[in-house]
């Protein structure tokens, strides 16, 4: 699908940079004519593009975070683009630097919302093998899929079965955001900004200055709300194991029925042997 015909996003962009923030700001503005402001931390002017600084980046050099306002289809992509152009001439990332994107979920209905956080459940392995290690579990993107749903259930299969039990379970909007699943701001999939911005945070990509990689983790997570507003339902196996719903599985899911474009399904095909050279041997 083409962003055009997909929801809302924003990107917040976590990074490094020996110029300070009012150079940064500076540099991007002269060469994309798009004017970036400095933001205190709790600035939430979702109008502006914003340049915040981030206590949470570990590094001896300037540690900031480029905050974009609430974008919409392929020309605000292309701004994003530019702008992460900029950043990758000036800036760098370490591990202690994220990428969140929130998309825009406010016009999806209870049961559509609920296939979302399974859809999520079932392919949140196969995001893990799109990132380092680094990203695939550490304080600031926790893990959804743990044993929280319902303590019969131990295995891998079982556990995501207890899972889904759990979520079916919830009667109302408030119930699916609000539960120890997603309710958490360091998960990997975060609920926590659905009542104030309408939106679900996608934390679990690790730090990037590469437009590349922020361009196509914005198409593959809009696939994730695309497959739950236009798809019947999620399915699993109670005898899953961490492999079942892997990387290729996921891709061949959604490029099947078109919520990812071939050049988003060839970029990470490439992305996944590049990370997991010993597991494609």
């Amino acid at each position: 699908m083409n962003l055009d015909d997909m929801k809302t996003f924003g990107v917040e962009v976590e990074f490094l940079s020996n110029f300070s923030r009012t150079e940064v700001s500076r540099q991007i503005t002269a060469a994309t004519g798009i004017p970036i402001y400095l933001a205190s931390y709790s600035d939430k002017d979702s109008s502006k593009w914003r340049l915040k600084t981030d206590s949470s980046i570990r590094s001896s050099m300037n540690g900031m975070e480029l905050v974009t306002p609430v974008l919409k289809g392929e020309d605000d992509m292309a701004k994003l683009r530019d702008v992460m152009a900029v950043l990758g001439s000036i800036g760098e990332v370490n591990v202690s630097c994220g990428l969140h994107v929130h998309i825009g979920v406010n016009k999806l209905d209870k049961d559509q919302y609920k296939k979302l956080l399974k859809l999520w459940l079932k392919y949140e392995i196969a995001c893990d093998y799109l990132q380092p290690m680094s990203r695939r579990n550490n304080t600031y993107c926790q893990p959804n899929n743990t044993g929280q749903g319902d303590s019969r259930y131990g295995g891998y299969g079982e556990r995501l079965l207890g899972n889904f039990k759990m979520l079916n379970k919830c009667k109302s909007s408030r119930q699916l955001v609000n539960n120890d699943l997603f309710g958490h701001k360091y998960r990997k999939l975060n609920t926590g900004h659905y009542w104030g911005q309408g939106t679900v945070e996608f934390r679990s990509h690790s730090g990037t200055v590469n437009s590349s990689k922020v361009d196509h983790w914005v198409r593959l997570t809009q696939a994730f709300v695309a497959a739950a507003e236009n798809s019947r339902g999620t399915v699993i196996n109670i005898e899953a194991n961490e492999s079942t719903y892997r990387t290729k599985v996921m891709l061949n899911d959604f490029y099947k029925k078109g919520f990812i474009q071939k050049e988003t399904y060839v970029f990470y095909k490439k992305r996944y042997k590049e990370l997991n050279n010993a597991i494609c041997r």
